[in-house]
């Protein structure tokens, strides 16, 4: 999976958990908007938000 199927994976995942949606969302889609590389720390952040997107997802 690349980084942009992350984002968009992890942004629609959010929309359905609450008030952190804005922060998280810049925060998914800058490397985006900036036209570079996600550094190590906004991939490391995106997978995280997928895998506790993804848990949520599960425990419903």
């Amino acid at each position: 999976m690349n980084y942009t199927q992350i984002a968009i994976s992890a942004v629609e995942a959010l929309i359905q958990n609450g008030p952190m949606i804005v922060a998280d969302i810049k925060a998914l889609l800058a490397p985006i908007k900036e036209r570079r590389a996600p550094t190590d720390a906004e991939w490391t952040f995106a997978e995280r938000q997928l895998d506790a997107a993804n848990a949520a997802i599960k425990a419903d």
